[in-house]
């Protein structure tokens, strides 16, 4: 059961033109049909890591985009894989692209939002 952890989720989107998805928070909801967080969202492609830069809701840094803070359902058949963060994990923090191409939350555990190699498939 996931209610009540903190999560890192990545999923798909099913037309051509979509990027890779990332999204990380708190579990609302643990439905037979869909995962439902308080969260952000990560969307990334080509280019990750190409400047060092703070990412802002909603804007394209590095080859990544940042959407605010928002309660989110992604369905079970679109989720790809789940990572469980440690209990009381600070999500709701900037985000960071190194100049090596990865992305990393500024919190005590410099949670991983992606690495270049996945952020370079597409």
């Amino acid at each position: 059961m996931l209610t009540g952890k903190v999560v890192r989720i990545r999923w798909v989107k099913m037309y051509p033109s979509a990027h890779n998805h990332v999204a990380i928070g708190d579990v609302l909801l643990e439905t037979p049909h869909y995962l439902t967080l308080l969260c952000k969202t990560y969307h990334f492609g080509h280019g990750v890591g190409t400047k060092k830069a703070f990412l802002v809701p909603n804007a394209y840094v590095g080859g990544i985009v940042e959407g605010e803070k928002a309660i989110r359902s992604v369905p079970w058949s679109q989720i790809e894989v789940i990572n469980e963060l440690p209990e009381g994990t600070d999500w709701n923090v900037r985000a960071i692209v190194e100049d090596s191409g990865l992305c990393e939350l500024q919190n005590e555990h410099k949670t991983v939002v992606t690495r270049a190699m996945s952020a370079r498939q597409e």
